[in-house]
């Protein structure tokens, strides 16, 4: 299932080391479902997978079946360096590593670096992995792909321009990539798209496939691409004003067409943006419709490209959702809370843990949350079944 995460203005560290210091290796919780009936006979349990190191910022990506995650386990704390702007200075931008998430625990650890950043995007297929990205020197980066079977980098993407935000979408038997590139010397972004499939242990760049590219402009910059139902959806900031943006930007087509826009701040940087989106999991849909970070109202919102209705604001101070089955977990700053149904609701919920806890991914009536520790994360696995006996 769908995993969704996202984060206010102020730094993450900030938010999720609010934390206490230490965390139960495991527990089981039959809440009070005095408030949502159908959550009665439901039982959670947690149990903790293990402990990883953590550059207290970036969100780990897990693969869609539970069988793998990445971590930044330690990274340049500037934005510069972050966001690939063209005052980035060239420095070691940090280590990635790569967990297999087994039955037991988390097993050996594969680890790449000291120039590596963690993307938003998990390759789910034969040859997947995690994407990551690699600053080169006079500014370019690269995009590749980290296997989580021996921690081995391929570069899919490496022109001399600054490639980054890579988003990624399984198309027929390869995948078709989305990210954002500024080209050698310029200021302004483009949104690209490529096609690759794998061929004899290695993924090559396939002719069709992929749609048409949103094209650089003066004054307007692009952040957090991804495919929602079909649609291109990307951050745009233009004179300072924030929006969600919906393109057709099939491969039928020659050049995307815009369908519709949502604003969501009239005070917007690119830094901001990037928060918006870049702090969700390697999925950020739910069929037809796109979670985000509200900054105007300081919490998660959906939204769906093909509406014209605004963002449908989430429970105040929800930072994180996923639906896990027929029933719907989602994190603030200090509570993990469940209730029955697709989307948060802060009128039937119950209570399923206390602290500061990170959503990652669901698959099932199984989920994968990480509890913040200092500079550590300890990952635990989240069950939802009947309790013995009901």
């Amino acid at each position: 299932m769908r995993a969704f995460v996202a984060i206010g203005v102020v730094s993450i560290a900030a938010l999720w080391m609010t934390g206490c210091s230490s965390a139960p290796s495991s527990a089981s919780v039959r809440p009070s479902a005095e408030q949502d009936p159908k959550l009665a006979s439901v039982e959670f349990g947690l149990v903790s997978l293990g402990e990883v190191a953590w550059d207290g910022f970036t969100m780990p990506v897990v693969a869609r079946d539970g069988s793998a995650m990445a971590v930044q386990a330690d990274s340049v704390p500037d934005w510069a360096t972050r966001l690939g702007t063209t005052d980035a200075p060239k420095r070691k931008a940090g280590t990635v590593t790569i967990y297999p998430i087994e039955p037991s625990g988390l097993g050996l650890p594969r680890t790449q670096g000291p120039d590596l950043l963690l993307g938003r995007a998990w390759i789910n297929r034969e040859g997947g992995g995690a994407i990551v990205e690699e600053p080169q020197p006079g500014g370019a980066r690269r995009i590749g792909v980290m296997s989580p079977s021996d921690g081995a980098v391929q570069w899919l993407l490496e022109d001399g321009a600054t490639n980054t935000d890579a988003w990624v979408e399984d198309h027929g038997d390869g995948i078709v990539m989305i990210w954002c590139r500024r080209a050698a010397g310029a200021r302004s972004w483009s949104v690209e798209q490529a096609a690759f499939e794998w061929v004899r242990c290695s993924w090559l760049p396939r002719a069709d496939g992929a749609g048409p590219s949103i094209a650089a402009t003066d004054g307007v910059e692009w952040s957090g691409p991804c495919m929602i139902d079909g649609v291109l959806t990307v951050i745009q900031i233009r004179d300072g004003v924030l929006r969600a943006m919906a393109f057709d930007a099939s491969p039928a087509r020659s050049e995307p067409t815009m369908l519709r826009s949502a604003l969501l701040s009239m005070r917007g940087t690119r830094e901001v943006a990037w928060q918006c989106v870049s702090a969700i999991g390697p999925t950020c849909t739910t069929g037809s419709t796109a979670l985000l970070y509200h900054p105007r109202f300081s919490r998660l919102a959906s939204w769906s490209p093909r509406s014209d209705e605004a963002p449908t604001l989430l429970p105040e101070g929800t930072i994180g959702m996923l639906q896990c089955g027929e029933h719907c977990v989602w994190s603030s700053s200090d509570r993990v809370w469940a209730c029955s149904g697709p989307r948060a609701d802060a009128t039937k919920r119950v209570l399923v843990a206390e602290g500061t806890w990170i959503v990652l991914q669901s698959q099932g009536r199984t989920a994968m949350l990480a509890r913040p520790i200092g500079r550590s994360l300890r990952i635990y696995r989240l069950t939802i079944a009947p309790p013995r006996g009901g």
